[in-house]
């Protein structure tokens, strides 16, 4: 896994039979424990038409480090 894929967040998105979609507020570290949490629930046979997915989403915006002279680091 690379640096870049680490510093991902992990959400559990849940897609409803009505065509909504939320998104669970607490994030996942590592996509295998979100993909595990998907797992446990579709283990309790849930209602029909309901599905959930692991989506990545980057660091809040300003998150970043920035180096301590302050210039934005070199990609």
């Amino acid at each position: 896994m690379s640096a870049a894929a680490a510093a991902f967040l992990w959400y559990v998105v849940v897609a409803g039979p009505q065509g909504g979609v939320t998104v669970l507020p607490s994030p996942f570290d590592q996509q295998d424990q979100c993909l595990a949490a998907v797992k446990a629930y579709e283990a309790t046979k849930p209602a029909a038409n309901w599905s959930l997915q692991c989506i990545p989403a980057a660091p809040a915006i300003g998150d970043e480090e920035v180096p301590e002279d302050g210039a934005p680091a070199e990609q």
